[in-house]
């Protein structure tokens, strides 16, 4: 027969004692940790609009730390009474009055975060956190630029010409790539042109509309012969300039001279751009639209 073990009252006093006072513990500590939670939650209740913006801003390797959220406004309460206060990697606290828009120090390429806390400070009271958050820097990428583009014919006149087939040159698309990377007492330091990982561009027939013109008559002969399948652009990079080569086959045999091409030619590019100092990169990858207006 199993024997059972009795406790006396005094042991379960104990022991009931013991997990009230566990109990009473873990109930304040989850009462702390609540309020820790939502500290810097109070501009989300004051300034919404003002707390959706903060938190949706993007921060720059190499630029300034800004913000143009207008706390003051939205929140009803007097400018002077905003403090911001923010910190870079292993660097001291910075703390300055808060103005709409806010520029502050630039950031350098160590700082992969970058700490900042909001507070107003009413006179004779203590500073009040109103809002905080942790960013992660990220890196400018590079842009695409086709300002300068110009369109030159290299086949299909002349003694160069071959029949069913046209080539022309798209020049002076252009890569703008000194973005800020670091920042050294305040100064930035651009990217250079060795910094950028570059594919080779690829036509994007989706994007693409052509047409060839007699005078301002379409030519359906040939524009029944536009089709994608016989259109393909080749390419190269050299100092931050693309310069790409298109070529359209299986027209029908006839003499272009005299015929414009117009319409759009949609290029698919994809640069990365490499900051080598702060160990990130940032890639563009864009179908950017060259407009053709070509006599040949």
């Amino acid at each position: 027969m199993r024997k059972i073990r009795l406790w006396s009252t005094s042991v379960l006093a104990s022991i009931l004692h013991t997990v009230g006072v566990l109990f009473i513990l873990l109930s304040s500590s989850l009462v702390l940790c609540g309020n820790l939670y939502g500290q810097g939650k109070e501009l989300e209740k004051i300034a919404p609009k003002a707390a959706s913006a903060l938190r949706s801003t993007i921060l720059y390797f190499g630029d300034n730390v800004r913000f143009s959220s207008d706390i003051a406004t939205e929140a009803n309460i007097p400018a002077r009474e905003l403090l911001l206060a923010y910190k870079f990697s292993g660097d001291e606290r910075i703390e300055v009055p808060y103005q709409t828009p806010f520029v502050g120090e630039r950031i350098p390429g160590y700082a992969r975060k970058v700490e900042v806390e909001l507070y107003r400070t009413a006179t004779g009271t203590e500073k009040q956190l109103l809002w905080s958050n942790i960013y992660e820097t990220q890196q400018i990428p590079p842009t695409f630029n086709i300002s300068r583009v110009s369109i030159e014919a290299t086949s299909g006149k002349g003694k160069t010409a071959k029949p069913g087939e046209c080539t022309f040159a798209i020049k002076g698309l252009r890569v703008d790539f000194a973005k800020p990377v670091d920042a050294e007492k305040n100064r930035v330091v651009m990217a250079l042109v060795n910094d950028l990982e570059v594919a080779e561009p690829v036509l994007d027939s989706s994007q693409t509309r052509l047409q060839f013109f007699a005078g301002n008559k379409a030519d359906e002969k040939l524009n029944s012969a536009l089709k994608p399948e016989f259109m393909s652009i080749s390419g190269f990079f050299d100092a931050g300039v693309f310069l790409v080569t298109m070529g359209i086959k299986n027209l029908p045999k006839v003499s272009l001279k005299g015929k414009t091409l117009r319409g759009t030619i949609g290029i698919k590019l994809n640069v990365k751009l490499l900051n080598r100092r702060a160990m990130r990169s940032a890639t563009a990858e864009e179908t950017v639209l060259v407009p053709i207006e070509l006599l040949f």
